[in-house]
């Protein structure tokens, strides 16, 4: 009687743009058979993470969806802005929500999108919070 705890990577789905659905399965088998049930463990991949210590077949899905384009979608979409030094090409929303997520003081436009520092301004006191 030789048991013998198997772990597998048994179905891998695309989820959208910017998930990787992992199950895996667990069994437990006695000289090459399957005793009791099978435990499932779940676990989604995205672009940011570290996909390194994945199953072969989830490594080679992931390198081929989350290039860089995708990458940078998905940060814009998670932050709100993009990756990297905030710049003039910036809106003036990205600008604003840099500025909140890195406690920068800042008048805020209203609900219609009017008011509220300008690009300049933004930029300026972005700026202004770095030489701090």
């Amino acid at each position: 009687m030789a048991l013998e705890k198997v772990v597998e990577v048994d179905q891998i789905e695309v989820k959208g743009d910017y998930s990787i659905q992992v199950r895996q399965a667990t069994k437990v088998l006695d000289d090459g058979k399957q005793i009791g049930g099978v435990s499932y463990h779940r676990h989604v991949v995205h672009p940011d993470m570290n996909w390194s210590s994945e199953d072969a077949k989830v490594k080679k899905i992931a390198d081929s969806l989350f290039d860089a384009d995708c990458k940078e979608a998905w940060y814009l979409q998670r932050n709100g802005y993009p990756s990297g030094d905030p710049s003039d090409s910036w809106s003036k929303a990205q600008l604003g929500k840099y500025c909140s997520s890195h406690s920068i003081d800042y008048n805020a436009m209203n609900a219609d999108g009017q008011g509220g520092d300008s690009k300049a301004e933004l930029l300026e006191k972005i700026e202004a919070d770095k030489g701090e």
